[in-house]
């Protein structure tokens, strides 16, 4: 072209082939018109994805089952404009396939080390809930930006507390005494002191929590044995043993694994289960090795310290506490962790009356679990909150993790009676806790009641 070349004359719309309505330039996102929307819309598209991607992985990340996971996704994707979505969530990765006309892209995400964080699954349940249609994936992110840059709700003194009286309870309930209560609640805040210490150095987590197990164990026989040198014995150490471990049981991945299983969702369901099986596999080695150089029988079981109605008052308050911590733990928001913790303590009384009166463990596990599922549905809805996060923590102290330890100790060591026993009773448990949160979802959420 010679410089004196005039540049050709611009098209027009219809030369284009933009229709006429578009052409008119009206504002589609507030501040671009049709037609530059149309000029911009890969740009766009990629916006949208990268922040629908994004609220998905930060769900996965606090913990949040594959079917929360799922419907957060389909609520944002539909509030920004994304016409199709179609998700496979694990428990550690993510893949979406989403569409918009002609056009589609797939994202893929992978998170590091998922842990639990109620307090932002909260903030992201209220958030998707508020969503719109026609909401801009740049408002989207911003507030995206602003649930992941809030600090932890509680300290971690708060934290170490927390699983230090949560373990301390469930010796109470395993039938413990004044001294295993403070001998557990010492070792079980130094064991999660010690856990928490450990995990910012990104080291295997199994080792994490082997190291952090037999710290716990060490210390609670350590703190036994100061007792005794006090004058002050405890007559059923070796019952509370594993007590001082509680705080390890893996129970968000274990039970929603389990919900996931029930919706058929494998891929996350299997893999939740596998991680909280050699989670508990690590943590029974380190009861077995402690128990066996100390000499410390673990399946030893103790009887009740008190007679009724002493002792039903005495498990009602244990289960209060205990689910509380738990629930702090987690870093669950104040009011949906008090709630949470009346829910799990009322059932868990219930359940261990039926268990008195006959009931296999099992069932009064389901009907216990069933009960917590109702009273999330009717107080989930007032707190604004993430079901899970008043379900799992109230059913986890109904997980008999002192049995699962029993039954890895007795495997390691030969003691096949005791192994079996314990395990069935493990299993099934658990099984039934699962049976009675799904039972009361598909009684009470539309979606869980369809295939």
């Amino acid at each position: 072209m010679s410089p004196s070349a005039e540049p050709p004359p611009p098209e027009d719309d219809a030369a284009r082939g933009v229709p006429g309505d578009q052409a008119s330039g009206a504002d589609l996102d507030g501040d671009l018109s049709l037609t530059q929307e149309l000029r911009l819309e890969p740009v766009q598209f990629i916006a949208r994805t990268d922040a629908v991607m994004r609220l998905g992985a930060l769900m996965l990340g606090a913990g949040a089952s594959s079917a929360r996971v799922r419907d957060s996704m389909e609520r944002a994707a539909h509030a920004v404009g994304i016409e199709t979505l179609h998700t496979r969530v694990g428990m550690n990765d993510l893949v979406a396939t989403m569409s918009r006309g002609q056009m589609f892209r797939t994202r893929v995400a992978e998170i590091r080390r998922p842990g639990v964080d109620a307090e932002r699954l909260t903030a992201l349940k209220r958030l998707t809930g508020e969503l719109q249609p026609g909401t801009s994936p740049a408002t989207l992110q911003q507030r995206l930006d602003a649930v992941e840059s809030r600090p932890r709700r509680y300290p971690e003194v708060v934290r170490v507390l927390g699983a230090g009286l949560a373990c301390a309870a469930f010796a109470l309930l395993n039938n413990g005494g004044w001294q295993e209560f403070i001998a557990v609640l010492i070792a079980a805040a130094i064991g999660q002191f010690v856990r928490m210490r450990i995990a910012r150095l990104r080291t295997n987590e199994f080792l994490t929590v082997f190291v952090s197990a037999v710290t716990a164990l060490l210390v609670y026989l350590g703190v036994a044995a100061l007792l005794a040198l006090l004058g002050v014995p405890g007559g059923q150490h070796d019952a509370a043993l594993t007590g001082a471990v509680l705080y390890l049981v893996p129970g968000f991945p274990l039970v929603t694994g389990a919900l996931d299983l029930a919706r058929l969702d494998l891929n996350a369901g299997i893999s939740r289960v596998v991680y909280a099986t050699l989670v508990l596999l690590a943590t029974g080695t380190a009861v077995w090795g402690i128990g066996s150089i100390f000499q410390a029988t673990v399946t030893q079981t103790a009887d009740p310290l008190f007679a009724e109605p002493v002792l039903s008052v005495v498990r009602l308050l244990a289960g209060f506490v205990g689910v509380l911590g738990f629930a702090v733990l987690f870093d669950t928001p104040p009011a949906i962790a008090f709630t949470t913790a009346a829910l799990g303590s009322v059932a868990n009384v219930a359940r261990l009356a039926f268990i008195d009166g006959g009931m296999t463990a099992p069932l009064a596990a389901a009907i216990a679990a069933l009960a917590v599922g109702f009273g999330a549905f009717l107080f989930g809805d007032r707190l604004r909150a993430a079901r899970v996060t008043l379900t799992v923590p109230a059913v986890l102290i109904m997980v008999p993790g002192a049995a699962a330890y029993r039954a890895i100790t007795g495997v390691i060591a030969g003691d096949t009676l005791a192994a079996i026993q314990n395990g069935f009773t493990a299993v099934f448990v658990v099984v039934a806790l699962a049976i009675g949160l799904t039972v009361a979802r598909i009684l009470t959420e539309r979606e869980w009641s369809r295939p």
